[in-house]
């Protein structure tokens, strides 16, 4: 088994958090079968545990393919520095926000100066 490293540091607050990671000889040369989602999701859990900041789908995604790269062409420490948003990881669960559920006013449109240019049909020609 050969040990692969990942290490992320926030932009904002200059945090560094760290995964490592054991590969078989198999997922040396698939990097990609490895990376489940469930093994996607252990790493972004780990990672927020370690630092107060929050990884969305979308750096995630960056992650994950970055790293998939980085074993490919045989690098075993990947660095990355990404602006990460700051959240406090205790009341992350009991978050709850329903957004804006009022309906917006209904705006009609005023209608009384349209005016047809040159009458209601346009002029036909029977020669």
């Amino acid at each position: 088994m050969v040990e692969y490293s990942l290490t992320l540091t926030n932009k904002n607050t200059n945090q560094i958090s760290r995964y490592i990671l054991d590969l078989e000889e198999y997922y040396e040369n698939q990097p990609a079968s490895f990376f489940t989602p469930i093994v996607c999701n252990k790493i972004r859990n780990e990672l927020q545990s370690q630092g107060s900041f929050h990884i969305n789908d979308m750096y995630l995604q960056i992650i994950i393919k970055t790293w998939i790269q980085d074993i490919k062409e045989g690098y075993r420490d990947s660095n990355f520095v990404l602006d990460l948003p700051k959240i406090n990881h205790r009341n992350i669960n009991s978050l709850k926000e329903s957004g804006n559920q009022e309906i917006p006013q209904l705006i009609y449109p005023d209608l009384s100066d349209i005016e047809p240019k040159i009458g209601a049909l346009p002029p036909l020609d029977f020669s």
